[in-house]
């Protein structure tokens, strides 16, 4: 199914039901070179307390091509999209690029927001080796597409730990086989908006007075646990919590563990009760 944002069309997929008339939707956006498959063992558990609504970032999976954009303007194509879909208030819970999003919508929207899950993800701006890094992969995606010997040296290491490398190489040569097949204009643009031109906002989430839960790979590499450490420390109502054996796509290494923490705090704010910015 589609949806119509200004950023063009997004694929979308949803399970489960409201359990009550007012009950907010709990939507899940993907990390950068993933799509919506990647929330495929936490979909299950999150359909039994309601509406799950998984979405094709920009440029990536069955999504359309977007136009030039920044991380502002991929939040306000959200909320289209969420008016779209007769969304009125959300949970939002998003890895890495998708947290990065539900942060900033959690922003402009504070009153259909009640909660967020952030995990793998930052609100710092990158790192200048990073952008200089991530600019020249763009560039290289765009023109040539992404070889393999790319993934295997410089961005699998960026996204499983070590030890999901040893025991999993296949997670690596899925994030291959599925970029491959992603556009590659609109991968390019989705990773100068979410890394080369991507501004800081810590100075800002200190007003996000939402339930938050933070969590992130003990091994992340490319957003590390001091990256949450540092929006917990702004958000008045957030708690942490650390996965073992994962790096920066712990919902994918460490399902179990990533359910455990996650399932328990949608649960309880799953409500239509939104608190008020102080």
């Amino acid at each position: 199914m589609y949806v119509t944002t200004r950023l063009g069309r997004w694929f979308y997929e949803e399970r489960g039901e409201a359990q009550r008339p007012n009950d907010p939707a709990i939507v899940l956006l993907h990390a950068l070179l993933f799509d919506g498959s990647a929330w495929d063992e936490q979909i299950g558990p999150l359909s039994q307390l309601g509406r799950v609504v998984v979405i094709d970032g920009p440029g990536h999976g069955k999504s359309e091509v977007p136009p030039p954009f920044s991380l502002d303007d991929h939040a306000r194509a959200l909320v289209d999209a969420l008016d779209a879909l007769g969304i009125f208030k959300a949970l939002l819970v998003g890895v890495s690029w998708g947290g990065m999003v539900a942060m900033r919508v959690a922003l402009d929207n504070p009153m259909r927001i009640v909660g967020l899950g952030l995990i793998d993800t930052t609100a710092d701006a990158q790192t200048r080796i990073r952008r200089v890094k991530d600019r020249v992969m763009s560039t290289v995606f765009r023109t040539i597409g992404l070889p393999p010997s790319i993934v295997e040296k410089q961005i699998a290491p960026m996204l499983f730990a070590p030890k999901t490398l040893r025991e999993r190489p296949e997670l690596a040569e899925r994030v291959y086989s599925r970029v491959s097949g992603f556009p590659r204009l609109g991968v390019s643009r989705a990773v100068k908006a979410v890394s080369v031109e991507r501004q800081s906002i810590l100075d800002k989430v200190r007003a996000i007075s939402c339930p938050t839960l933070v969590v992130c790979g003990r091994e992340d590499a490319s957003a590390p646990p001091a990256r949450s450490e540092a929006i917990v420390n702004r958000l008045p109502r957030a708690t942490m919590r650390l996965i073992d054996d994962a790096g920066h796509a712990s919902p994918i290494e460490q399902p179990e563990a990533v359910n455990a923490v996650l399932v328990p705090f949608v649960r309880e704010h799953l409500t239509s009760e939104v608190q008020p910015q102080v």
